[in-house]
């Protein structure tokens, strides 16, 4: 059966979609089919529904979008990176013995930046931004005294603007997924050349999981929160070799990422057209940290789920502003954003239009071009078309996983609720071997119906509107 998770309340005061501030309206049914007679039977229909349609949730990651889907995305998060680190959902608790790095790498500077710094860290008093005496070249000064307050609206906007370098900042953040794979490959050659083995010998002796998190910065560049962990060749249900228990991994890492560079197309040339014939190295910035996990609780390990959960629920504005694409540059000049994000937005639209530099861009990247231009596609999050979090498959968990319980938890309890036992159209246990269940749906618009069931919210383009096919599903036997 299809349920529907409770939160938000509609006109009817029936609560839907979780609490979803916007969610998706789906029109259509499920059936169950027998296997052994191939029987079908109307399991669900949404036209049984007040107005027709079937509210899911909208399922964004960002708080300023939906406050109810961040906070579930958040909390599926943390589970994610904490299964990882403690056990549970499929991990053995053992993991907690294998040697684990929590590393942050970090983009270089393009330039200087208003920033809030305090001598020791947090807590610490505040210093001045950039104490430095003189003119830039553009006549303005190359310094900052001020000691800024933590809410500042100037803290990630350049000194002087024209000073920076908005082309390879846009750029360099298109080129992290590629730097990133190509750091972690070289990682893995360099771990195993320090462990006298070879890459194939490294993989049949351990083996390396990761979770990584990306965090806009508010200068409008993406910096990597990744946890590296090392298991034995069966993944985190056997022992890591006992090499892994010492150094080795965390200084191969850093001699790494002091070396890695991705060729890539230059943005700040005079003529852009001349673009495929010169470049520039794309490397991680100087500050890198890479620390040793002490896996001494849970209260450690949920530190660190904590620490990178919150970061894939924020906006890469303040406000929301860039929380959906921008469509063109008509669109760019109806939003309200700082001068400093509204010109890398302005520099991803002017780069990505450019034919060669956008070739150039996805020859850097080892990708297909695309019907749009991927710095435009990906305007709105400063050139940055990444995923905010990703994992390797033996490190833990999936979200997948997580939703599928969920789901089976909901129906339960709504079952339970209502004195019933949940059984499918043929009165079997529901998930029974010998039914099939098949769906069909059809867009039918977003949010919640104002002005009457089937319409879209006025804010939303037309096409938004209209509905097509979204598909069918079919579970698993």
């Amino acid at each position: 059966m299809v349920s529907v998770d409770v939160g938000v309340s509609l006109p009817e005061n029936r609560p839907v979609a979780g609490g979803c501030s916007r969610p998706i309206r789906l029109s259509g049914h499920v059936d169950h089919v027998d296997v052994g007679t191939g029987e079908i039977r109307r399991a669900f229909t949404s036209s049984d529904q007040p107005g027709g349609v079937l509210h899911v949730r909208c399922g964004n990651r960002r708080e300023s979008a939906c406050p109810a889907c961040s906070a579930t995305y958040k909390r599926d998060a943390r589970r994610l990176v904490l299964a990882g680190l403690a056990g549970g959902k499929g991990v053995p608790d053992t993991v907690t013995t294998h040697p684990a790095w929590f590393v942050t790498l970090t983009a270089p500077s393009f330039g200087p930046v208003h920033s809030r710094r305090q001598k020791g860290g947090k807590g610490g008093p505040v210093r001045a931004c950039h104490p430095r005496r003189g003119l830039c070249p553009h006549g303005r000064p190359a310094g900052c005294h001020e000691r800024h307050h933590e809410a500042d609206s100037r803290l990630g906007s350049p000194l002087c603007p024209d000073c920076y370098g908005y082309g390879r900042s846009v750029v360099w953040n298109a080129l992290v997924p590629k730097l990133w794979k190509v750091t972690r490959d070289a990682t893995e050659s360099a771990v195993a050349a320090s462990a006298g083995l070879t890459v194939a010998g490294l993989r049949r002796s351990a083996r390396m999981s990761f979770v990584k998190v990306a965090e806009m910065q508010a200068r409008g560049v993406v910096h990597l929160h990744v946890v590296i962990r090392v298991d034995g060749p069966g993944g985190p249900g056997s022992a890591p070799p006992g090499w892994a228990a010492g150094e080795l991994v965390a200084d191969a890492l850093r001699g790494v990422v002091g070396a890695v560079a991705v060729p890539a197309p230059d943005p700040d040339v005079d003529t852009l057209g001349a673009v495929a014939d010169v470049g520039w190295a794309v490397r991680w910035g100087a500050q890198v940290d890479i620390r040793r996990i002490t896996l001494d609780g849970a209260a450690a390990s949920g530190a660190v789920a904590n620490y990178l959960a919150k970061y894939i629920t924020k906006s890469a504005a303040a406000g929301g502003a860039l929380d959906h694409p921008v469509r063109s540059l008509a669109a760019l000049a109806r939003l309200t954003l700082p001068p400093h994000l509204r010109r890398l937005v302005e520099t991803c639209w002017r780069l990505g239009r450019d034919v060669a530099f956008a070739a150039a861009l996805d020859a850097a990247l080892g990708r297909d071009s695309g019907e749009i231009p991927r710095l435009i596609r990906w305007a709105h999050q400063m050139g940055f078309g990444g995923h905010w979090l990703s994992k390797s498959r033996a490190y833990s968990t999936t979200f997948t996983a997580l939703r599928a319980v969920r789901r089976v938890w909901s129906r339960t309890i709504g079952a339970a609720m209502a004195g019933r036992i949940p059984v499918d159209a043929f009165g079997r246990l529901e998930g029974d071997e010998n039914t099939i269940v098949l769906g069909a749906w059809t867009y039918a618009g977003r949010g919640l119906h104002l002005g009457g069931y089937g319409a879209d919210p006025p804010e939303l383009p037309s096409s938004r509107a209209a509905a097509g096919l979204v598909g069918t599903w079919r579970a698993e036997r």
